[in-house]
């Protein structure tokens, strides 16, 4: 997701001695491989497609085993008061870096990173495009995970991160827009918000509420038009492209999304319009897979065509999903839950 700043910190606090008592608990043999492959990088779910250890995007989120025996991890979650995507314990091990990458796919569209430190030292930095910071263990952070970020480990000590997928309500992101923007190293101040300090409450009953729909059975054309019309509106804008196989990406992404509203207004997301939007898909992908020349977003350098298949070609069409959209029921919990939110939110908070 794009952000006004590079990092941004949020008011949260947390006890550092409570988070680092539960992870470290933690069995290392139930750690996974980051799944990009990144050496030295791994991570255990905390909140997962049906609560097993995965990584996937799409399908209903639901708190693993781990977070279901973590109790302070439940309190720090539900101290947001937020609907919760695919959320990690991520470790970064000594002398390990996560190298430079932009975060391309659908999931992070509309998605924000929150990042809470839980062992840490001055040597972990954090670049994202020409900014740097470290972030304190207990503190609370996100970045812009569109502009080209990585991590660094310079220290002989592994790197703990609590990392939470959201989209974030309004009231988060009246918080966001009133946090500090871009701290430098060592220099972190207050923002206008008053420190939130969640304390370790032991016995606490908390309610977590995780997405139960993160990706669409046959995406709209109307979200189509404008996740193509973004990327088209970036490649054009850097003048750096080439203009020839620029005006072809340009003609094949905005037939892809005209042939798609046709398919759409014949069958919506009925299974008999399937194989007609997968042939959609295969049409579209096959020339860009073949297209050699250098195209890339003005907004961050990233490829055109990796975008495109990220965010758009690998996330329209989700058959897999039908069975969980076809039995979809009301969710009395997840109502209850958003009130005891809104309940729970700080008064200073309220009148911000």
């Amino acid at each position: 997701m794009r952000l006004a700043a590079e990092f941004i910190r949020l008011p949260y606090r947390f006890d550092v001695e409570q988070l680092q008592k539960e992870v470290l608990a933690i069995d290392p043999s139930d750690w996974i491989t980051h799944p990009s492959g990144f050496a030295g990088n791994s991570s255990l779910p905390l909140i997962s497609v049906q609560g097993e250890m995965n990584d996937a995007f799409h399908g209903a989120m639901k708190p693993t085993e781990f977070l279901v025996k973590s109790p302070y991890l439940q309190q720090v979650l539900a101290s947001f008061g937020e609907v919760f995507g695919r959320s990690r314990l991520m470790l970064l091990a000594s002398s390990q870096e996560v190298p430079p990458h932009v975060d391309t796919n659908y999931h992070w569209h509309n998605r924000v990173r929150i990042h809470i430190p839980i062992t840490t030292n001055p040597a972990v930095i954090f670049c994202c495009r020409d900014q740097q910071v470290w972030m304190r263990a207990g503190e609370t952070w996100i970045f812009d995970a569109w502009q080209n970020h990585s991590v660094h480990n310079q220290s002989d000590e592994d790197r703990i991160h609590l990392v939470i997928d959201t989209a974030g309500s309004a009231k988060f992101w009246d918080l966001v827009n009133a946090s500090e923007q871009n701290p430098q190293i060592g220099e972190s101040q207050q923002g206008q918000h008053k420190e939130i300090y969640v304390p370790y409450v032991e016995g606490k009953k908390t309610t977590i509420l995780t997405e139960r729909y993160n990706s669409p059975l046959v995406m709209t054309p109307g979200e189509v038009d404008y996740l193509v019309s973004d990327i088209i509106n970036d490649l054009v804008a850097n003048q750096e492209n080439d203009p020839m196989p620029m005006e072809r990406f340009v003609r094949i992404a905005n037939q892809f999304r005209q042939n798609w509203r046709v398919v759409w207004s014949l069958h919506a997301d009925t299974q008999e319009g399937w194989s007609k939007y997968d042939a959609l898909i295969g049409r579209a992908s096959k020339p860009i897979k073949s297209m050699r020349a250098k195209l890339t977003l003005k907004s961050n350098d990233a490829s055109v065509y990796q975008v495109f298949r990220d965010r758009i070609l690998g996330s329209v069409l989700n058959p897999n999903l039908a069975s969980h959209y076809r039995s979809a029921t009301p969710d009395p919990q997840a109502l209850s839950g958003l009130a005891e939110a809104d309940v729970n939110v700080p008064q200073a908070q309220k009148d911000q």
